[in-house]
């Protein structure tokens, strides 16, 4: 794996100042048992991630994406390794950590404003004292108009925007958003790209993205993580130097494409296409 300088360790570097990783994972590896033999899923995992970064991951199915995920979001223990949030290990979900799926789990039950205060609720915290926070995402969002709809009423795309609401409710400084834009038509994604863009733009949170899409990764990340599978594994890690904010119309560019091919050609020789 080639490492960046934010890979370093500030030992390494000199006299060149490297900020502390905000979200470490180090030498990370996740083995699954079964009767027949072990599932090797993830194998050496390296990735420091400084606050603020929008970081993409990008890969075939089974490589191993999802689970890494899952282990960041302390919902699926890891076999070895380290890995830690704010130079504590992760045991367990992180209190100051949203996540947002491919699908938007929303109650169908429950009007969009109920669906973003589940998350205060499920803190058991005071909805009323998170109230004005949910307005205020929601209208982020372009969705103050429909604080009384329930889901059944909102189209694929108006529904992931709640979920990225309720993912914010709490302030949390990491966001883990797997694969949410992927059931999306392609004028509805380019949408929620140029929003979330926007909203990352204005708030620095911390993300970890993940997508099937190159273009995506792209568009969307300070640096995009190649992953490789059998087992999962780091293959490569580019950062994106496009200026921001960066409009749809970026993707028509030689510089995007360039990024764009470099990246397939990395898939291309580890045998990925």
């Amino acid at each position: 794996m080639r490492y960046l300088p934010s890979d370093v360790p500030a030992a390494a570097t000199g006299d060149v100042a490297v900020p502390p990783a905000f979200l470490e994972i180090g030498k990370l590896n996740k083995i699954y048992r079964s009767e027949r033999k072990p599932i090797h899923a993830l194998q050496d995992i390296d990735l420091h991630i400084r606050e603020g970064e929008f970081v993409c991951i990008v890969g075939p199915s089974g490589c191993g994406k999802s689970t890494l995920m899952r282990c960041i979001a302390g919902l699926e223990p890891i076999s070895s390794g380290r890995l830690a949030l704010q130079g504590k290990a992760i045991t367990e979900p992180p209190d100051d950590m949203g996540v947002v799926f491919q699908r938007d789990l929303l109650l169908e039950w429950r009007n969009i404003l109920d669906n973003v205060l589940v998350a205060a609720e499920f803190h058991d915290l005071d909805r009323r004292q998170h109230e004005a926070r949910a307005r205020e995402l929601l209208g982020l969002f372009g969705l103050s108009a429909f604080l009384d709809r329930y889901p059944r009423e909102l189209s694929g795309g108006m529904r992931q925007r709640v979920s990225i609401c309720r993912a914010m409710l709490l302030d949390p400084q990491l966001l883990l958003m797997d694969e949410p834009f992927g059931a999306l038509d392609p004028f509805t994604r380019d949408e929620l790209n140029a929003e979330l863009q926007r909203t990352w733009l204005a708030t620095k949170k911390t993300v970890v993205f993940i997508t099937h899409s190159i273009t995506e990764a792209v568009f969307l990340g300070s640096r995009v993580v190649m992953m490789a599978r059998g087992p999962g594994r780091v293959a490569d890690i580019v950062p994106i130097e496009i200026e921001r904010p960066r409009g749809l119309q970026v993707r028509e560019t030689a510089e995007f494409a360039a990024y764009v091919a470099r990246i397939r050609d990395t898939f291309r020789q580890i045998g990925i296409t």
